[in-house]
């Protein structure tokens, strides 16, 4: 196993309060994010780690599996961000139903340019590095990001996609809309089904008012069979979750409001450390023509750069004739791997079916 990396952690990357009122977005079309506007990051109080739930993988980046909830974006940063990615033309192109009542919209990346320079700022990886505990980098751009939409109850759950655009700005949650709860219920009624993420890292944010919100938790699978659920206390705030390592669903929200995250996919960004990504969960429901086309550029990109710490590894003077024959050979030999790993995972007939079980 390679040595997971760690980056300096400073203490909070802060914009205006969260509290502050959101008002009205500022664009007829979208604007590049602005840190200082829209970033309100505090670091996690708490993280959950693999051995807290009774997990073990030694090809973990990290031992967390989860943070607690921290804030990361303000009031006018998820305003926004809605206002950008629920355009008729982002979703009616990149949008589809997982089921009545639920869509997805992914696959977008440049076209929605608030979001997009959201999540390739430095600061916004930095934030992300920071909560998670190791040097993050955004997978790909198809993977900026994926938003999952459980609609009101009020709305047409089976009309067009585009008849059911949320607001930018999100409706205050009423606690006399919530149902009652029985218990055990929600775990019978998900967003999405139970599954491991395909890429190492994910950044989880709330885009709704949790408020009085009955349901709408992550709830995380532990070793022994049991049930963790972690909730979001409030708009704007994200998780960093280990998705690879730890089997994780979302539960539909009880009552008549909307539950929308906004989810982005990442990875360690150095490239000695080991990479465990796959396409199976993503390529059913992906371009695959993009999709690919951006996995083999970032797998090869990975090799190169791996490339270039071997040769500095090998410019060393002094080592006997038999080292510089084994480091080499291990070297093509994991290389050979990855890359055969790469091409694998391009395969049309090899994907992970849902269990919602």
């Amino acid at each position: 196993m390679m040595a997971a990396a760690s980056i300096a952690r400073p203490l909070h990357i802060s914009g205006k309060p969260l509290d502050e009122p959101i008002g009205s977005a500022s664009q007829e079309k979208p604007i590049a994010f602005d840190p200082l506007q829209h970033l309100c990051y505090n670091r996690p109080s708490s993280t959950i780690s693999l051995h807290d739930l009774g997990l073990d993988f030694p090809e973990a980046s990290s031992q967390t599996a989860i943070t607690a909830p921290f804030p990361l974006l303000t009031p006018s940063g998820v305003r926004e961000l809605r206002a950008d990615i629920f355009r008729p033309d982002i979703v009616g192109k990149y949008g589809s139903w997982k089921y009545p009542g639920v869509y997805r919209i992914r696959g977008y990346g440049p076209a929605a340019p608030f979001a997009y320079s959201m999540w390739r700022s430095p600061e916004m990886l930095k934030a992300c590095s920071d909560a998670a505990g190791v040097d993050l980098d955004i997978i790909m751009d198809y993977e900026i990001g994926q938003l999952n939409v459980q609609l009101p109850k009020h709305v047409d759950k089976n009309g067009a996609i585009t008849d059911n655009l949320p607001p930018p700005e999100p409706p205050k949650a009423s606690s006399d809309d919530v149902e009652p709860d029985e218990d055990g219920a929600d775990l019978k009624d998900l967003v999405s089904a139970w599954h491991r993420d395909s890429y190492p890292w994910v950044c989880v944010l709330m885009l709704s008012d949790p408020v009085g919100m009955s349901g709408g938790e992550t709830a995380l699978r532990k070793g022994d069979g049991g049930i963790l659920k972690m909730r979001q206390p409030g708009m704007g705030y994200a998780v960093m979750m280990q998705g690879s390592m730890v089997k994780h669903a979302a539960l539909r929200t009880l009552g008549s409001g909307e539950r929308i995250t906004f989810v982005v996919s990442m990875r360690p960004r150095d490239p000695m450390l080991q990479d465990t990504s796959t396409l199976r969960t993503v390529k059913p429901i992906s371009n695959n023509d993009e999709l690919f086309r951006q996995w083999a550029d970032y797998r090869l990109n990975v090799v190169a750069q791996r490339l270039a710490k071997m040769r500095d590894t090998l410019q060393a003077e002094g080592r006997p004739a038999a080292e510089t024959h084994r480091l080499t050979k291990e070297w093509v030999q994991q290389q050979l791997e990855y890359l055969q790993t790469t091409v694998d995972e391009m395969d049309l007939n090899d994907y992970i079916a849902p269990n919602f079980k």
